[in-house]
């Protein structure tokens, strides 16, 4: 069966048509992705509107609780002097490059990289999500149960991480996809912070994965309009999705 990624603006019509194709072939996964305090209004690097996806979201998980088989919630985990803060590359535009070797090193003063394998654009952040800070917990506002998995991505220093299920080079995975297979999932449904980054590339990485993945776009919000409706068109695009 061909995969595909599924996008919807209406929750009522999106959640009843995604139940009534999946509940009964497939285990659905619901995957939160980054719904952190350092991407709400008044954190480090807030993305506008971000707390109005978490209603949403909740009522997903209360609305749906039967035919979901397993919740993820992605955290971005930053050490302070990550490669990807604005703050470690005084002088520098919004937007760098980086190199890494074969292994996934990165090419800088300590490893000065005979062979240069990788080079990665890199966009530039305030500082944000930083580990064991507030910055970095999830909403309070957010339901969360112990039996939800967390999935914790970007805690390499030099390499960022958008896809909860590896980072940006494809270097290191996380332990995502290992925990959706052992579940037996074969569907997600992808909410969160932000629909032109994080959730854009985990719903591609999902697809690549072939899961079946369904992206509700009432429960995520952009950075910008222009970014986030250029990740649309170029989900739509390659993954045939229907908005």
């Amino acid at each position: 069966m061909q995969r595909n990624i599924w996008c919807g603006l209406k929750l009522s019509a999106i959640i009843f048509i995604l139940l009534l194709d999946l509940t009964c072939t497939r285990q659905i996964a619901l995957l939160i992705i980054d719904v952190q305090n350092c991407f709400l209004p008044g954190g480090s690097l807030a993305v506008t509107e971000g707390d109005q996806v978490i209603p949403v979201i909740n009522n997903i998980r209360s609305e749906y609780k039967a035919d979901i088989s397993l919740v993820v919630l992605s955290q971005d985990w930053h050490c302070s002097d990550h490669i990807s803060f604005a703050s470690q590359h005084k002088g520098a535009g919004q937007v760098i490059q980086l190199s890494y070797d074969k292994s996934g090193s990165l090419c800088d003063e300590n490893n000065s990289c005979t062979e240069v394998a990788y080079n990665l654009t890199q966009h530039l952040w305030p500082d944000h999500c930083v580990i064991n800070t507030p910055s970095a917990n999830f909403s309070h506002n957010l339901t969360h149960e112990p039996s939800d998995l967390v999935v914790r991505k970007g805690y390499n220093c030099k390499v960022d991480s958008y896809s909860a299920f590896y980072d940006n080079g494809g270097f290191r995975h996380t332990e995502l996809h290992d925990k959706l297979k052992e579940a037996g999932i074969d569907a997600l449904i992808i909410t969160g912070l932000a629909r032109d980054y994080c959730v854009y590339y985990t719903a591609m990485a999902s697809k690549t994965l072939g899961y079946e993945t369904y992206v509700v776009l009432d429960a995520t919000r952009p950075v910008t309009k222009e970014t986030g409706d250029s990740a649309v068109a170029d989900m739509k695009s390659k993954g045939n999705i229907k908005c």
